[in-house]
């Protein structure tokens, strides 16, 4: 079966949920329905999520009355990214009598991979309701709790999690993130407890910032960020600029907390404001330029990160920045100057290697050549590294050298086989060489990998240009 729109065969499949029953198979015949249940449970455990989908899909089509295959569906697509097919999948098994628990607890699950946490709230209320020992549902509730801002409620969660496991690491982390907001003593024991990077560094935040409140929001703050904590980070350093509203760097650091949550009006707000606070911040210029940037308005970010750069010229993720700016301006020399200028500023940095090569190729500059180059340099500092093999084919597929492309993803997808753009770049080489069942099973094996739903689409594009 080639891959379908799921929704789409999951519309058909539940069509059947209210037909007639088919005629019952000779009792000689195995019933194939628990066969494609076990089937699918097995592939998806192997993280072959498109063949086990299918054999749940099938089990769905014999047996429509049966709320078992749904609730299956629904855990592939939690696990899979795929939230809003989950919830279709939910949905069915709930109207075929799924019991109450597992259809809230699901619900809840799904809800959160969309980050709507108003119905993470809801869903997960019903689901402790219904088993109160559920400790990922509480989970979810008090991640919920903490991007809604209702730190109090969030609190109660974490320690309601601590009262069933003693020694839970997130909820000791969690919960003594919080109450480092209000009480860094109380903080204390339980980032102790915990004795994860993100407890290490805000004990290392609480200690370097004495007595001072205003300060020691800010470091809780900048270590929530680092850790792509944006949440509460953002609770962090909307204290601290409430303390004090002067405070310009709090007010970057708050936008840049808020645009990682998706608060982008808010985000622009306080990015302004930090500018208009210290116009010579090179952080309050460069994260509102970059703002704009992302924004997709790259005059307004020229002028905030061409200052940052003059504040801050050895930093080489301005120059990365910069080539962006002009790349988007239609400037291809000047970006090329830049990303020059920030491999001479980093040259031992894969982290800076990666993002200059990947930018040679995403945007086609110099024709593949320079980013060859690039990525040979990455691969002989980093031979054990996926990605720099990922880029090296990439590189050597745009000049046409189709053998080595192709010698490169295959190290690339054998180092690091969750890899899912290296299998998306190994189908498209053999898509683009007319070696079709070869570009199927790559292609396939990008899509059961697959959780960024932008890289979705392109997978899905792909296949369906197949012949």
């Amino acid at each position: 079966m080639k891959p379908l729109c799921a929704l789409w065969v999951l519309c058909i499949v539940l069509a059947g949920c209210f037909a007639s029953p088919t005629a019952p198979h000779p009792t000689s015949t195995p019933d194939p329905f628990p066969a494609l249940l076990a089937e699918g449970e097995m592939l998806a455990a192997r993280d072959e999520r498109t063949a086990a989908e299918e054999s749940f899909l099938e089990a769905a089509a014999f047996r429509p009355s049966d709320p078992a295959p749904y609730l299956r569906l629904a855990r592939l697509y939690r696990d899979w990214n795929r939230p809003q097919e989950g919830l279709t999948a939910v949905a069915a098994a709930e109207r075929l009598g799924a019991p109450a628990g597992e259809v809230a607890s699901l619900r809840t699950a799904l809800h959160a991979a969309r980050r709507d946490w108003e119905a993470v709230l809801s869903d997960g209320a019903l689901a402790l309701q219904l088993n109160p020992a559920d400790a990922s549902i509480r989970h979810l509730v008090a991640q919920a709790c903490v991007e809604l801002g209702r730190v109090d409620e969030a609190r109660t969660h974490y320690q309601a999690l601590l009262a069933l496991v003693l020694d839970d690491p997130l909820a000791h982390e969690r919960l003594g993130a919080l109450l480092a907001l209000s009480d860094p003593a109380a903080a204390r024991p339980h980032l102790e407890a915990a004795a994860t990077p993100l407890a290490s560094d805000l004990l290392g935040a609480l200690a370097a910032s004495g007595n001072d409140p205003t300060y020691r929001l800010a470091r809780v703050g900048m270590a929530c960020l680092a850790h792509g904590e944006a949440a509460l980070a953002g609770l962090a350093l909307q204290q601290a600029v409430a303390r004090n509203p002067a405070y310009a760097d709090g007010h970057a650091l708050l936008g840049q907390a808020l645009e990682q949550t998706g608060q982008m009006e808010e985000a622009q707000d306080h990015l302004e404001q930090a500018v208009r606070l210290a116009p010579n911040s090179a952080l309050a210029r460069s994260l509102l330029g970059l703002h704009y940037l992302q924004a997709g308005e790259p005059e307004k970010a020229r002028p905030h990160l061409e200052a940052a750069y003059d504040l801050d010229p050895q930093n080489p993720a301005l120059s990365l920045y910069l080539a962006r700016l002009y790349a988007d301006l239609g400037l291809y020399s000047a970006a090329e100057v830049w990303l020059e200028e920030a491999i001479r500023l980093a040259p031992e940095d894969p982290v800076i290697g990666e993002q200059v090569a990947r930018f040679y190729l995403d945007r086609s500059i110099a024709g593949g050549q320079r980013a060859l180059e690039v990525s040979r340099e990455l691969v002989q500092r980093a031979p054990e590294s996926g990605a720099a093999h990922e880029l090296l084919g990439q590189a050597w597929f745009m000049l046409g050298h189709y053998a080595e492309a192709e010698t490169e993803l295959l190290k690339a997808v054998e180092m690091e086989p969750e890899r899912t753009s290296a299998w998306y770049h190994l189908g498209q080489l053999y898509a683009y060489l007319g070696r079709g069942e070869e570009a199927r099973g790559a292609l396939i094996a990008a899509r059961d990998r697959c959780l960024d739903p932008a890289l979705w689409a392109e997978i899905e594009q792909a296949l369906a240009e197949l012949p």
